[in-house]
């Protein structure tokens, strides 16, 4: 078991180390009084970004994000106010097709409002931004892979489960398991502002 850990630690630091290559860059849309308006990296100038990607209709992996989320910005709250006003957080659907801007921005404001939902039709902007996190995503129908723009109707969707974090000048700071608990996510991201 120690070994399978240490594996994990190993391999969990080369992510790390192999994501600081290139500042994040993106072009995604969000809802802004009901209005689609597109924001890049720059639109949170001196915050840090805190990003997960995923989908609103997700059973099980989205709803505990963004509530380990919600209850890191709670815990924040509580314990270092002026931290959590340097943090922006933003969820990306990985899938468009069946998320609109509309859904997705409820379903990331039902957990906090302060956790952005955001969007794009184009696939390539998608891959690109979800490649640079190092993240994962694809659809499969019957057992086998579907790919867009043409989904069959009752495609699944899969995704990797990490949250990032990125700093100010959009450089990975740290990367965050699934299901830690809100308490913990907090103190770790604490751990990494200034």
């Amino acid at each position: 078991m120690k070994r399978i850990i240490q594996i994990g630690l190993f391999l969990f630091g080369s992510l790390l180390l192999s994501v600081q290559a290139a500042p994040l860059t993106f072009s995604l849309d969000k809802m802004e009084n009901d209005k689609a308006i597109t924001v890049t990296e720059k639109d949170w100038q001196g915050k840090y970004l805190l990003m997960a990607i995923g989908y609103t209709t997700c059973p099980d992996i989205c709803p505990t994000t963004l509530m380990d989320v919600k209850n890191a910005l709670v815990e924040m709250d509580k314990i270092a106010p002026e931290k959590v006003k340097k943090i922006q957080p933003l969820f990306i659907t990985i899938d468009p097709t069946t998320d609109k801007l509309k859904n997705i921005t409820a379903y990331a404001g039902y957990f906090d409002p302060r956790i952005i939902g955001l969007r794009t039709d184009d696939f390539a902007k998608l891959d690109d931004v979800v490649a640079q996190l190092h993240g994962s995503y694809g659809y499969q129908f019957e057992g086998k892979k579907v790919t867009p723009p043409n989904l069959p109707k009752g495609y699944t969707v899969m995704h990797s489960t990490f949250i990032y974090l990125y700093s100010p000048e959009r450089m990975l700071v740290d990367a965050y398991p699934y299901n830690m608990d809100g308490k913990t996510l907090a103190g770790r991201i604490i751990k990494n502002l200034p």
